[in-house]
């Protein structure tokens, strides 16, 4: 599924559960200002980015963003991303060097001596 800027910024996440603080209001929103900018080719947010965002918490006695919200709509875009730039494929690519070709498949020459 493709998000667009659009889809990011109308983007609406739940108050942490009560007893937990969950994620600052302010940064999450900041961020995915960032993210729908960089989605309209104003700001450059990349994968790593999103992968590696962490924010801070609301102050004691307010809650903020639902945590697992916040982060299962961030797995959302930073694959977007990855598959956008067409890195999936190489992700998990074999190395070459381990690549069978028909020389080496070949049956195991047995040493003469």
């Amino acid at each position: 599924m493709s998000l667009t800027a659009e889809d990011v910024r109308n983007v609406e996440f739940s108050n942490a559960p009560v007893g937990r603080r969950g994620y600052a209001k302010h940064e999450v929103d900041d961020f995915m200002v960032r993210i729908a900018k960089t989605l309209s080719k104003e700001d450059d947010v990349s994968a790593a980015e999103v992968h590696h965002v962490q924010f801070g918490r609301p102050l004691i006695g307010r809650r903020g963003y639902d945590e697992r919200e916040v982060d299962d709509f961030l797995d959302q875009i930073e694959e977007m991303m990855i598959d956008e730039a067409g890195l999936r494929p190489h992700a998990y690519r074999v190395p070459a060097a381990r690549d069978r070709s028909p020389e080496s498949s070949a049956e195991p020459v047995r040493d003469a001596g």
